[in-house]
């Protein structure tokens, strides 16, 4: 039990996780159409007002198999962060880094690649995503920043996800990746999370 009493921000948002999935119907198999469009992120729901989708996106997956994935990395990078240094630590650095990522994907990626026609994302403002892996990346890489080696395995996660990019795009989650990786690695940098006890 001492063990749970470490990681109360991990448990609640794994337990969150759950519920949000469970509500929207993605734990039958495959996340509804009319909860995507409900509960999704898009450049198009920020613009229009819907700040909310940026808090309930986050908790959701856009299948089992992404639930169940993204179960494991929540409760592996998020617990082994918190348990490393706090709970508020690991709250604030998650949504903060999760957020920031977000809206540079939204507002500076997204009308980027749909100015250009040739790269055959025209659609890239309306397309709906959903996931937590933003902000998970983003505890990747403060992770690393803090170890030994940081550079070198910053450059082999960096050297992963292009491999990934250029086998599989996916435009807004990828680049959501690679973004929030490098901004937990430089805010880890610059303001170093205190190790817990």
């Amino acid at each position: 039990m001492s063990v749970l009493r470490r990681i109360p921000f991990t448990l609640l948002f794994l337990s969150v996780m759950v519920l949000a999935n469970w509500f929207a119907g993605t734990l039958g198999g495959t996340l509804p159409p009319d909860s995507l469009a409900d509960w999704g992120i898009s450049h198009e729901m920020v613009v229009s007002g819907d700040l909310t989708r940026l808090f309930t996106a986050t908790f959701l997956s856009h299948d089992l198999a992404m639930f169940l994935r993204q179960m494991i990395f929540a409760a592996a990078v998020i617990g082994y962060f918190e348990w490393r240094t706090s709970t508020l630590c690991t709250a604030t650095t998650f949504f903060a880094i999760d957020l920031a990522g977000t809206m540079i994907v939204l507002f500076g990626v997204v009308p980027l690649v749909t100015a250009i026609p040739e790269i055959g994302h025209s659609d890239a403002r309306a397309t709906l995503d959903v996931g937590m892996s933003a902000g998970g990346f983003g505890l990747i890489g403060a992770i690393l920043a803090s170890w030994s080696k940081k550079w070198l395995l910053l450059g082999a996660v960096v050297a992963a996800i292009g491999v990934k990019i250029c086998y599989d795009l996916d435009l807004i989650a990828d680049s959501a990746h690679l973004i929030c990786l490098l901004l937990g690695f430089a805010v880890q940098l610059v303001l170093p999370a205190r190790t817990g006890s």
